[in-house]
């Protein structure tokens, strides 16, 4: 079930983007196990035309350095959501692909997270109005 409502410490604050992902990524965790960078990281691999992407490329994509990017693709892959090997062509590569599982739970992530931004919209011209109404 998804909470339409933020924790009482933030109600009456006027509804951010920070405010926004902070909710989006404790949705996500809860009702998925996967925090925004492993979300983030699933997704990238399941636009992936080719279906593998390097990791140097993925930690460019998140702006993270070659060790926070490891620690994050051990997680997802002791997850069983991501495989890592070596590119055949060139064995200094390593690619990440994303296996059934990790498809499958990106879909039910990517679904939780579409209603979640549509139910709490970042603030703008047309959206801070009904965010107004949401946080009171």
């Amino acid at each position: 079930m998804i909470d339409d409502h933020p924790p009482d410490t933030i109600r009456g604050q006027s509804p951010g983007i920070l405010r926004t992902l902070g909710f989006v990524h404790g949705q996500l965790r809860a009702l998925h196990g996967l925090s925004l960078h492993g979300y983030l990281i699933l997704g990238a691999l399941a636009e992936a035309a080719s279906g593998s992407v390097p990791v140097a490329q993925l930690a460019a994509f998140l702006h993270e350095s070659g060790d926070r990017m490891s620690y994050l693709l051990r997680g997802l892959q002791a997850a069983g959501l991501i495989d890592r090997h070596r590119r055949a062509a060139d064995r200094r590569t390593v690619e990440v692909t994303l296996t059934d599982a990790g498809r499958a739970r990106f879909a039910a992530a990517e679904t939780t997270a579409q209603a979640l931004m549509r139910r709490h919209p970042g603030p703008g011209p047309d959206t801070q109005e009904r965010a107004d109404r949401l946080f009171r």
